[in-house]
């Protein structure tokens, strides 16, 4: 059966298995961490994807499947072990990779603006994670406090992470395929009317 976080969190010592050779295992210490098991070079073999708190059950799988579509395609994994997770960038780095990129042909003040939202309501909740393994279920997450509280500023920080996946996308950090849904990402709560005259511009 599938792992879930809850099951990863109090899963105790031993191997879990997930999918498709993932596995999460806990030693007697408490450490927690990810390992793939696959054929490979006509041996059995775990490849590790990093420690449970830093790499969280979306992004091994995310890396996992990397791996897997690697040894198909016949890549000498000795080459990569380890390397994996560093080569994916965090959502706050390519969110300021986009920053960069786009101030420059701003002619207001609008950039501090841009940013701060994301240091204000974004980075706390999602910042941290994978670029790869951002999702709608992330994207609600952000937006759940804050919909109905500050609605105009919870509309343009969707549409502000909208812009950051379509930036990652032509970066080729992440696939076209989901990135709608994200950008459809909207809490179960009514439409909000909109922000009261002292709500939140950021």
């Amino acid at each position: 059966m599938a792992l879930t976080a809850l099951k990863v969190k109090n899963a105790g010592p031993g191997r879990h298995a997930d999918v498709h050779g993932l596995h999460l295992l806990v030693r007697e210490s408490g450490t927690r961490s990810w390992v793939l098991r696959i054929q490979h070079e006509g041996e059995r073999r775990d490849f590790g994807l990093g420690p449970a708190h830093e790499v969280s059950l979306a992004e091994a799988r995310l890396l996992a499947a990397d791996l897997r579509k690697a040894v198909r395609a016949g890549v000498d994994l000795s080459a990569r072990k380890g390397r994996e997770r560093k080569s994916v960038p965090t959502f706050e780095r390519v969110t300021r990779d986009c920053y960069e990129a786009m101030k420059g042909g701003w002619k207001d003040q609008r950039h501090a603006s841009w940013i701060s939202s994301f240091e204000r309501h974004v980075f706390p909740h999602i910042g941290f994670h994978a670029v790869t393994a951002v999702d709608s279920a992330m994207v609600l997450s952000v937006l759940e406090p804050i919909w109905l509280k500050i609605p105009d500023t919870a509309k343009r920080v969707l549409q502000r992470i909208g812009t950051v996946l379509d930036f990652a996308h032509i970066k080729g950090l992440v696939p076209e395929e989901g990135l709608a849904a994200i950008r459809d990402a909207r809490p179960t709560a009514p439409e909000p009317p909109g922000d009261a005259p002292s709500g939140d511009a950021a």
